[in-house]
């Protein structure tokens, strides 16, 4: 570089870094964090919210794109009568690789059909065979059928004969699957669809009345399914609602379910105006709902003039589904479900419940799921939840829209008018080639922090054209003797444009700031509460973008390879003018750190988001391969020469 050009000083922010300091990384969400109930104001509001919680619920359980269940075709095996009690074991595949394992009881002699419900059984340590002092799910499967129901006790994953899955998963394992939209909350989700299904099919059930009871994590499952199906008439989840804690294992929290926001609250409330039960106790996270998330909801149902349907008992106890709470419940149901009061509660009876051996398939513990079982599904697994993911029949275009909205949704990413502040933090250098400025770039509320330059070629003057490029790794390696600076002096400042050089989250300047960021890769939940590196790196460039139009630029979105997965998102969404280099880029980027974004492999991965970007004003290159003769069958703009010759 010639010895007149001054150097840069790098952004110029000296030693104050706290005014630096990017928000996103330290303002976390997290299972416990205390939220207001919101309450719409109308029906046409109500109903908005119902959409937007089925559309969270199915989108976190990788049922976006749709997937294709397995013809309904149980297996009702070992029928046996237990103290006037008809039992059945069931199993159900309800998808390649993934069963419904359970056991159906129903009145050894009725008349007429049956009311059904499903009991869906929650963290208990023997699951739908557990029966202690504080939760006893066979004797409340017996009691209600003894009192004239038909009940399905279904296994969560990874629980007793559902063995085929772990419950709980590593983080490894975690990545892995989350990225094809496979987790343990879609899944039992599934099985829970499936559950409904089975019941409203038995020709003893009356499929107009079905009601769902859980406690605890099964109280999760009852509301999720219950927003999804509303063949579910009536609802009870036992200990659970609360607006000051939400769910704290991975099959209650799913990839992406809470990052727009979405509470347990939203989802109960969206039920409305269904008939609901909501038992609480003093000693966990439902001590404050007679004080506060009860009169709330019953804001909700009022709505509809229905704040008679919002029924609620509370008493000085621990987290349970004991036999006092079970009373209630029975007595409830029968009301809803048999049109029948016989009073606040119905005594349970004395009768003797069934042992484990008695309702395990084989008759003895099952194996516990592991890696290995997992490994042998797996592959079914994935084919199913992405097999169709780059199919779009005759309508290219529909399929581009509605991807493209998905990765919206994906990203929770909405982009106002007006919405990104240019903080001059520092001045500006003339050089022989033209000017460069220091920014900082924020959004308002958000409190963001981008560093970058801006580089005006001399003689450019009011140029319109503008270049927004995020860096590889410092935006200081682009000056001075950094090993990019060559490209900026002999490319960058000749083209004639004005370029915008940004670093991306967790690069650069704020890359020291990741070692204090409040997120964890190993906490079992975080990505569904908290927005992924990805996530915040997209933002960046679709922030960089909105500035650069802002100020009246025609932008062209351009990127090194290593940021290409992050580019390639930034561009479908914003839609503008881009260059795109593909070179080396596969689906191997996604075992990074900041290209891990859960469910990317429902839109196919680099080849999805390849394909939402085939449009006329967007150039690919670096192409080879497969991905370079699917790219040319749909119609795509690809050339041979490199990024910077392009752009040029």
């Amino acid at each position: 570089m010639s010895s007149e050009r001054p150097p840069v000083v790098p952004y110029g922010f000296g030693e104050n870094y706290e005014s630096c300091m990017d928000r996103r990384l330290f303002n976390t969400e997290f299972g416990s964090f205390a939220h207001e109930a919101g309450i719409p104001a109308s029906q046409e509001q109500h109903r908005s919210l119902r959409d937007s919680v089925v559309r969270r619920i199915r989108l976190s359980a990788g049922l976006e794109p749709g997937i294709d269940f397995l013809p309904l075709e149980p297996e009702i095996t070992s029928l046996r009568s237990i103290d006037g009690v008809a039992v059945s074991n069931v199993v159900i595949r309800t998808l390649p690789g993934l069963r419904l394992t359970g056991n159906l009881f129903m009145p050894e002699h009725f008349s007429g059909k049956l009311p059904g419900v499903l009991c869906p059984h929650g963290h208990w340590p023997n699951g739908r065979v557990h029966h202690a002092p504080d939760g006893g799910v066979v004797m409340r499967c017996m009691e209600l059928a003894r009192l004239g129901f038909a009940v399905f006790a279904y296994d969560m994953v990874g629980y007793n004969d559902n063995n085929d899955i772990p419950h709980r998963w590593d983080t490894a394992m975690r990545r892995e699957n989350y990225h094809y939209g496979i987790s343990p909350f879609g899944l039992q989700t599934a099985n829970s669809m499936r559950a409904v299904d089975f019941m409203v099919s038995l020709p003893e059930v009356d499929p107009g009345r079905i009601g769902c009871t859980g406690a605890s994590g099964g109280a999760s499952q009852t509301w999720f399914i219950s927003a999804l199906d509303q063949r579910i008439k009536v609802i009870c989840p036992v200990c659970m609602l609360s607006l000051h804690y939400a769910g704290g294992c991975m099959c209650e929290e799913g990839p992406l379910l809470r990052t727009s926001g979405l509470t347990s609250f939203d989802i109960v409330s969206s039920l409305a105006p269904r008939p609901i039960l909501l038992p609480g106790v003093t000693g966990d996270w439902t001590n404050l709902n007679p004080d506060y998330e009860i009169p709330k909801l019953k804001e909700v149902y009022k709505l509809y003039y229905a704040e008679d349907k919002v029924e609620h008992f509370y008493y000085e106890d621990s987290h349970n589904y004991n036999r006092r709470t079970r009373e209630h419940v029975y007595a409830w149901l029968v009301r809803q479900l048999q049109n029948k009061d016989m009073g606040s509660t119905i005594p349970e009876s004395t009768d003797r419940v069934p042992a484990p051996e008695q309702l395990w398939h084989n008759g003895s513990k099952p194996e516990p799921p592991s890696a290995e079982t997992f490994a042998k599904v797996k592959d079914e697994l994935i084919q199913c939840y992405t097999g169709k993911a780059l199919e779009w029949g005759s309508d290219f275009t529909l399929w581009q829209n509605r991807n493209c909205d998905l990765l919206r949704q994906m990203l929770e990413r909405e982009f106002p008018a007006a919405d990104v502040v240019e903080r001059v933090t520092h001045g500006s250098w003339n050089m022989p080639e033209g000017r460069i400025f220091s920014r900082m770039i924020s959004r308002r509320e958000v409190g963001d922090a981008i560093m970058g330059m801006l580089i005006k070629p001399a003689g450019s003057g009011d140029c319109k054209n503008g270049i927004v490029y995020p860096v590889e790794k410092s935006v200081q390696d682009y000056f001075n003797d950094g090993p990019m600076a060559q490209l900026t002096f002999e490319t960058i400042m000749k083209c004639r444009s004005h370029t915008l050089l940004f670093e991306l989250m967790g690069s650069g300047f704020r890359a020291a700031q990741l070692e204090h960021c409040c997120r964890r890769e190993n906490n079992p939940v975080d990505p569904a509460f908290n927005d992924s590196f990805f996530a915040m790196r997209v933002q960046d460039i679709v922030t960089c973008g909105v500035l650069m139009k802002e100020r009246g630029y025609r932008i062209t979105l351009a990127a090194p390879a290593v940021n290409t997965p992050a580019l390639l998102a930034a561009s479908a969404l914003l839609g503008c003018c881009a260059v795109i280099d593909l070179t080396g880029v596969d689906d191997e980027c996604w075992n990074d750190k900041f290209n891990n974004q859960p469910l990317m492999g429902k839109l196919g991965g680099i080849k999805g988001l390849a394909l939402l970007n085939v449009r006329n004003n967007v150039t690919f290159c670096g192409v080879s391969g497969e991905l370079k003769e699917l790219l040319n069958s749909c119609g795509a703009v690809i050339s041979e020469k490199q990024l910077w010759e392009i752009i040029r």
